[in-house]
């Protein structure tokens, strides 16, 4: 009889959340275009949560995120990636990411009322030079 291997809390791969964080992103502008605001912002913060956390496995050369690290917290995400530097020499980004980090709570994650399409759209782009800009790092 085989033993089921068993994986602990927190040991999910890294490239699965790389692959997460793309596939998130595309799915925040599908509900961006169909008008679904809150969800399409949601999930393009979700997708940067993704993208961080691949970071950290990626720059750490861990397979798996450390359970530790299975948290909603970007500041922290960012500084285990080992990205403050890069991210303090680019004050564009930076500004972009303090905002989105501070907006990206319980009340945005959770957001049950309509978002103003325009607030939505800004997000979203937002969202998506902070994506771009951890991937150049890391890659």
């Amino acid at each position: 009889m085989s033993k089921a291997r068993k994986i602990s809390p927190g040991a999910t791969r890294g490239t699965v959340f790389g692959k997460v964080a793309e596939v998130r992103l595309g799915d925040a502008k599908a509900l961006l275009d169909a008008r679904r605001y809150a969800g399409a912002v949601y999930l393009g913060g979700y997708a940067i949560e993704c993208l961080l956390k691949w970071a950290v496995t990626d720059r750490k050369q861990c397979v798996y995120l450390p359970a530790n690290l299975e948290i909603h917290n970007w500041d922290t995400l960012i500084a285990k990636a080992g990205l403050v530097g890069s991210l303090q020499a680019a004050p564009m980004i930076q500004a972009i990411f303090s905002e989105l980090s501070e907006r990206w709570g319980p009340e945005l994650r959770y957001l049950a009322q309509l978002m103003p399409p325009n607030e939505a759209h800004k997000l979203y782009d937002n969202v998506v030079d902070v994506y771009i800009w951890i991937r150049e790092q890391v890659l």
